[in-house]
């Protein structure tokens, strides 16, 4: 049987194949993903993946560490995802901004699939970290109360990459990649968060018409007025915001416009 040492210096010898195996890997996709910036093709094929790892189960077989193999060149494919995507769509962060209910999540959930980035949902947060729902915060609280905890989770968010993904029962993360973060409607309520916004950001206005925009949930939208909470807010959106983005069509739409609008970016 071989000794510890020997056994060590082995792994080592394989280690250093390893990096440079991985580096001449991502380079490939490095490149991948420029041919495919250039000619308008799909940045992520799905489909491609799975035959990839149908791929390497059949020539795994039954080895008995195939499982670790497996787990392990997802990883790869996963990072190499969001090698193209910082690439492709820069390394900022992306806020979501705009009245309560007018679609800010759900399109943040599309943007997320599209370009494969992690989506923060900032009311979720607040309900999970402070053990209460903003519209309960709200109510038993006060709004000063609710917009000082708000305002202590968006720094949270903005300062540790790690912050999100350290909770209990949170999605799988990657702080190498930058984050969508959907805000809620009165995150410009408090102007020390526009620094906060905008810092090595880019931030959206998802724009919706008042008619259009859902109440349910909203204790603030039903308490003050949907017409009089826009009046409050709307010029905060317009200057806060690097883009604006009108969603009065399909929700995908609206996210695919958003896509357009981060290809053009300077990376």
């Amino acid at each position: 049987m071989k000794d510890l040492k020997e056994l060590r210096t082995e792994i080592d010898i394989v280690d250093k194949e390893l990096v440079e195996l991985l580096k001449k890997r991502y380079d490939i996709t490095e490149q991948i993903g420029e041919y495919k910036a250039k000619t308008g093709a799909a940045l992520f094929c799905p489909e491609r993946e799975e035959e990839k790892i149908v791929a390497l189960s059949e020539k795994l077989g039954d080895y008995k560490n195939a499982e670790y193999i497996e787990n392990t060149f997802r990883a790869v494919m996963d990072y190499a995802k969001y090698q193209q995507s910082n690439n492709t769509y820069g390394r900022k962060d992306i806020f979501l901004i705009g009245m309560p209910g007018c679609g800010k999540t759900t399109v943040g959930k599309i943007l997320a699939a599209k370009i494969q980035r992690e989506l923060i949902d900032m009311d979720k947060l607040f309900t999970y970290v402070y053990q209460i729902t903003p519209a309960d915060c709200i109510e038993k609280n006060g709004e000063e109360e609710f917009r000082h905890l708000e305002t202590a989770l968006l720094l949270n968010i903005k300062q540790r990459k790690d912050f999100y993904r350290s909770l209990e029962n949170s999605p799988k993360k990657n702080s190498t990649c930058s984050r969508i973060i959907s805000c809620g409607g009165g995150i410009v309520v408090k102007d020390e968060n526009r620094e906060t916004l905008k810092r090595d950001a880019i931030v959206i206005y998802i724009k919706r018409d008042i008619s259009q925009l859902a109440k349910n949930g909203r204790p603030l939208s039903q308490k003050t007025g949907i017409e009089t909470l826009y009046e409050q807010r709307a010029e905060k959106y317009e200057t806060w915001s690097d883009f604006t983005v009108v969603n009065d069509k399909d929700l995908d739409s609206c996210a695919e416009e958003i896509v357009k609008i981060l290809k053009n970016q300077e990376i």
